[in-house]
């Protein structure tokens, strides 16, 4: 029998392949060409930027040297800048452009409704309960950050 830490460890596990769910289908029609590591980044940064590049590798699932090629791509596209957080050249927050919170905005914006059109076929009470466990789950990893 699992004790509830283990049945809670087996859940958050399978947390990326509901989230692959649905994500699963959505087209990012945007003027640039942006992969999915592309546009999580972008999204990331939208929410919270000014941090170290390590913080975003960490969110987006990729290695420091895979991500700083995802930073160096949008960087290139316009849509991103590295500013110097210390007097350690190696050590960069990211920002975004002008032209990347645009493009931020969009994603974000494609990626809600995307969400909404996969969770529309929930009834009332299905939907207050998806939002609710959604909001208790934020808090508490909040808590224990």
């Amino acid at each position: 029998m699992l004790t509830t830490e283990e049945k809670i460890a087996e859940l958050v596990r399978t947390l990326p392949m509901y989230i692959g769910f649905l994500l699963d289908g959505i087209e990012i029609k945007y003027p640039i060409k942006l992969n999915v590591s592309e546009a999580k980044t972008l999204l990331f940064l939208h929410k919270r930027e000014g941090n170290p590049m390590s913080e975003y590798s960490k969110k987006v699932g990729l290695t420091k040297g895979s991500f700083t090629a995802v930073a160096d791509r949008l960087e290139k596209k316009g849509l991103i800048k590295r500013v110097a957080v210390s007097d350690d050249r190696r050590k960069n927050a990211l920002i975004l452009t002008e032209k990347g919170k645009a493009a931020a905005q969009k994603i974000d914006s494609l990626f809600n409704q995307h969400i909404s059109n996969k969770i529309a076929r929930l009834n009332d009470e299905e939907l207050n309960n998806l939002k609710n466990a959604l909001e208790k789950t934020i808090a508490i990893i909040e808590k224990i950050k």
